[in-house]
């Protein structure tokens, strides 16, 4: 993958440590050192890749277990990731799914309450990821929950929907989107995490023009 990286002239930001299929339930503090193994892992490959951030689950609701312990154990496994990677100029992303799909009894089901979690502990090297497709799916307005919290926004991605394909293949307005979170002080990286039905070169090039609107929009 490195040299295909480099034979395309492009950067990989971000690289899951988990798959929504195959996740650690960090709420259970018994699955922390498999989780603990697989963030290392991935932090190997990620350096070898030059790959910044480490993309991380909250995992599924444990039964038996209070909320309230499950949040605290959520917290300490993130605090070991940390720390796993310390000094290694790695970030974590801590992403939510949507209901509907991936994630019907996630433990964190939500923006609002992830960035409440990482409010508590607020680690530099921890941040949200962002994920206006799953954000829509799970009903949360442009803003919600985020507004207020872009110094924890670590991270932003989308598809549109229906059908989880690129930009301006279905009925969401992303030139107000993108608008909205340049206003709201993002200044970071928007990742494009889609199934696409054209070739990379319409996609990127219908990003681009995608970008300059909501730029030149947010300006007026």
């Amino acid at each position: 993958m490195r040299e295909a990286l480099a034979e395309n002239d492009t950067e990989l930001h971000t690289l899951c440590v988990e798959t929504w299929q195959d996740k650690c339930q960090l709420g259970d503090p018994g699955s922390h050192t498999r989780f603990l193994e697989r963030v290392r892992r991935a932090a190997e490959v990620a350096l070898n890749l030059k790959t910044p951030k480490l993309v991380v689950l909250g995992g599924d609701r444990v039964e038996g277990r209070s909320e309230a312990a499950q949040y605290d154990a959520l917290l300490t496994a993130l605090d070991a990731a940390a720390d796993a990677i310390l000094g290694s100029g790695l970030q974590l992303l801590f992403e939510v799914v949507n209901r509907q799909f991936e994630g019907p009894n996630a433990l964190v089901q939500d923006s609002r309450t992830a960035l409440g979690l990482l409010r508590r502990f607020d680690r530099h090297d921890v941040r949200f990821l962002y994920d206006r497709y799953h954000a829509i799916l799970n009903g949360e307005a442009l803003g919600w929950a985020v507004e207020g919290n872009m110094d924890l926004v670590g991270h932003i991605q989308a598809a549109d929907i229906p059908g989880r394909h690129e930009f301006g293949s279905g009925q969401i307005d992303w030139t107000n989107e993108l608008s909205w979170l340049n206003k709201a002080g993002y200044n970071g990286m928007i990742g494009i995490e889609a199934e696409p039905i054209c070739d990379s070169t319409q996609l990127y090039a219908g990003a681009q023009r995608l970008l300059r609107g909501s730029l030149l929009a947010g300006s007026i």
